[in-house]
């Protein structure tokens, strides 16, 4: 059984699962007519709770369809009752008078309620004329004359004529896509001269999107307006839809601001791996050695389906994708914002059957201008099953009063019309007056409109008797629908109880150190270490590679190219100083790198040619103290140079300079059953290279921690899990002491015989 009231510890969980909750359940509502009178099962204090508001929290949260047994539901019962104290608490306390909870609660309203104020069979109508678009994919280009919305006539006519003699311009033979370079005010008409590519159905502002799909192909439109400005679009082809295609691929991360030098190593690393695919390599295996698609690279790189569109914001991903033939054939290295991709076809498919996408379509529709549509439909719904009755003789002489001040803003009714008392219209008991119509009209103006001013006040009327027949039923939802009902009151009481956890148990865990020490310590035994080997894993591939690793672990350290360096005089040349400020350079960039001098110990002179050395090197910012003295042959006449660094990351950085692939390094602690390659060294230190993948890989435990205690530190995010547990537990507790809980056996007794059967 899911447990609905285990309150997650992390708040934005519990918001994503009330908004999926909502998401799925008040799309699915079917109107169910509000159901009245029912028993109650539990009375917390004064406060008495339904048995349908229970039954409805445990059928939407109950998985199991067959009989239960009584100790299921009284438990669920307990769980149930332990969330409404928690609400209970929060009304206590008046969180649910606050501000910010109301202005919260209000939100989260509105958009259950929208799908209730949506026309059915208009929606319907225009989801099946969107499916058949859907099937063919338009080509074309445009150029926007930009006009806002709320334009006066004179900007917007303005507007339109500035497109229509573009348009001239075009019809008398100039190239249209090199017009758009010149005259749209599309910012990225510069770069794409107005083309947009292929697109279908709901990726555009559906004026643009009707009118492209009616425009014959190699034909100019006439300006079409949308919420942006007056468009011209010209359509170059139409073909069938692409359907879906699905590929894997192997990311090489390139991101924004990489240096030069690490984006050429990017780009060269792409390049080498693609030659392997092409040759025919395992694409699993190359997907798992080097892809940086952590999603994806441990499933052979295989990404979800997507149609035309879907990944507009990576079109060349999108192009080249659609522009495999085959399956299994392999693109060269695309680049995109997140780095070099290698794209292999898995599979195409049709479109998708109306029955899959009419989900999609419905949010869109829902979402656009064709809302507009939508609307019309459900006024004359509401007006009939609303008793909307209207008063057309004192509508009439309502709006006689209009004038030109409604264009400057500033009409005003006044008070001594006796009008404004009058009933304009009826919806269901309410009633509205002329004067309540004036009120509107003035918070609204001015009214930017060619017509008269007595059309004017015509139309701000239409658009106040529409807003009070949606606001009226709007506000009446609870007393008709069920499902709205309660899932309002779900979102009511989830809100109040997020606050109410964050201060009482969340926040409380992670603020009171003194109270998270203390936990732990009593409940240590809970947190212990297996055994654990700290290991270093270096993947390599080949023997020369190996060596190299070897060397490094031998040593203790990696050595930069060396440079032979001798000098008997009082200054250095050009060429040695050269040298001294390449090792200068090398030791500035990492803080733990230092300088070897090899040289012959004995002789005098060479401890004064030293001296010379690190004094220069003092010079360019390097401490003394970051070099150290070897001893080589007696009788050598000069030095060896050389800079060294005993951290792994400068050898994995050189050993993939040439060939980007030649080695990958991961290190950690690991416990048993954590990683395979570990497992075999049969927990003890040392080394041992195995062959996987067609690769070396060595394999270093460089020592075995025995069994012993976690430290707070370590595992501070599952303690203080742990410590939100216990406090919501006593929390609870102090709870149920404080309210008097009475729960009505007769009721439950009516509940266990329903789901016993």
């Amino acid at each position: 059984m899911h447990n609905f009231f285990a309150i997650p510890v992390s708040l934005t969980t519990i918001i994503r699962h009330f908004l999926l909750a909502f998401l799925v359940i008040a799309w699915a509502a079917s109107c169910t007519v509000l159901q009245h009178g029912s028993p109650d099962i539990v009375t917390i204090e004064d406060s008495p709770v339904s048995t349908e508001e229970f039954l409805y929290v445990y059928n939407k949260n109950n998985l199991n369809t067959g009989p239960v047994d009584s100790t299921e539901i009284r438990d669920y019962l307990d769980l149930f009752i332990n969330f409404k104290l928690k609400v209970r608490e929060a009304e206590a306390l008046g969180l649910d008078d606050d501000s910010t909870f109301i202005q919260e609660l209000e939100g989260y309203r509105r958009q259950l309620a929208t799908p209730y104020l949506t026309e059915t069979k208009l929606l319907d109508s225009l989801a099946n004329i969107t499916y058949e678009r859907l099937k063919t994919e338009v080509n074309a280009s445009h150029i926007l004359i930009q006009v806002p919305e709320n334009a006066t006539p004179e900007d917007t006519l303005s507007a339109y004529r500035k497109c229509m003699e573009v348009r001239e311009r075009i019809i008398k033979g100039e190239d249209f896509n090199q017009v758009a370079q010149q005259e749209s005010q599309d910012p990225s008409a510069r770069e794409n001269k107005g083309n947009l590519g292929y697109f279908t159905a709901m990726q555009m502002v559906y004026p643009f999107e009707d009118a492209a799909y009616r425009l014959p192909v190699d034909s100019v439109s006439y300006p079409i307006r949308t919420s942006f400005g007056y468009h011209l679009i010209e359509v170059h082809d139409k073909r069938p839809s692409q359907g879906r295609v699905q590929v894997s691929h192997i990311l090489v991360r390139a991101p924004a601001g990489m240096s030069h030098s690490d984006s050429l190593l990017s780009a060269n690393r792409a390049r080498e791996i693609y030659v392997k695919a092409i040759n025919q390599e395992d694409w699993d295996l190359l997907c798992r050695q080097f892809s940086e698609d952590s999603g994806t690279k441990m499933k052979g790189g295989k990404l979800p389906w997507f149609k035309t569109g879907d990944i507009s914001n990576i079109p060349s991903f999108e192009e080249t994708a659609f522009n495999l033939k085959t399956i299994g054939e392999i693109s060269k290295p695309v680049k995109t914002a997140y780095g070099w991709h290698i794209i292999r076809l898995e599979g195409k498919q049709d479109l998708e059957s109306f029955e899959t996408l009419e989900p999609k379509i419905r949010a869109n529709i829902s979402a656009n201008s064709r809302a507009e549509l939508n609307q019309q439909e459900l006024i004359k719904r509401l007006k009939k099953e609303n008793q909307f009755k209207e008063n057309r003789q004192i509508v009439e002489e309502a709006l006689s009063y209009a004038n030109d001040s409604l264009r400057q803003g500033t009409w005003h009714a006044s008070e001594n019309w006796e009008i404004s008392n009058k009933t304009v219209f009826s919806i269901g008991d309410s009633v509205y007056s002329a004067a309540g119509f004036y009120r509107y009209v003035e918070n609204n103006q001015p009214f930017k409109d060619q017509q008269d001013p007595v059309a004017i006040m015509r139309s701000a009327y239409q658009d106040y008797s529409k807003k009070a027949l949606i606001d009226y039923e709007d506000a009446h939802l609870a007393d008709k629908y069920y499902d709205y009902k309660m899932l309002l009151q779900e979102y009511r009481d989830g809100i109040l109880l997020f606050q109410l956890m964050e201060e009482k148990v969340w926040n409380q865990a992670i603020q009171d150190t003194v109270g998270l020490s203390r936990f732990f310590e009593e409940n240590r035994q809970q947190y212990q270490w297996d055994t654990r080997a700290a290991a270093n894993i270096y993947n390599v591939q080949d023997e020369k590679a190996l060596v190299q690793v070897k060397d490094f672990i031998a040593k203790g350290y990696f050595s930069y190219p060396k440079y032979d360096f001798y000098s008997e005089q009082e200054s250095f040349n050009k060429a040695q100083v050269r040298i001294l400020n390449d090792v200068s350079q090398q030791l500035l960039q990492n803080d733990n790198r230092y300088l070897v001098l090899s040289y012959d110990t004995q002789n005098p002179k060479l401890h004064e040619i030293r001296d010379k050395i690190i004094e220069n090197l003092f010079t360019n910012g390097i401490d003394t103290a970051r070099s150290v003295t070897r001893q080589t042959e007696q009788g050598t006449l000069g030095f060896i140079l050389y800079v060294a660094s005993p951290e792994v990351k400068d050898l994995v950085e050189n050993m993939n300079q040439t060939d980007p692939l030649t080695i990958q390094f991961e290190n950690g602690f690991f416990q048993p059953g954590e990683n395979e390659l570990v497992e075999r060294l049969n927990w003890e230190t040392g080394m041992e290279v195995f062959e996987v993948d067609n690769r070396l890989v060595l394999v270093e435990i460089t020592e075995i921690l025995p069994p012993g205690n976690q430290q707070l530190e370590e595992i501070k995010g599952q303690v203080i899990s742990d410590y939100q547990t216990q406090l919501e537990q006593e929390w609870v507790q102090a709870l149920r002491n404080k309210y008097l809980v009475e729960i009505h056996e007769k009721e439950l007794a009516k509940v266990y015989e329903k789901y016993s059967n």
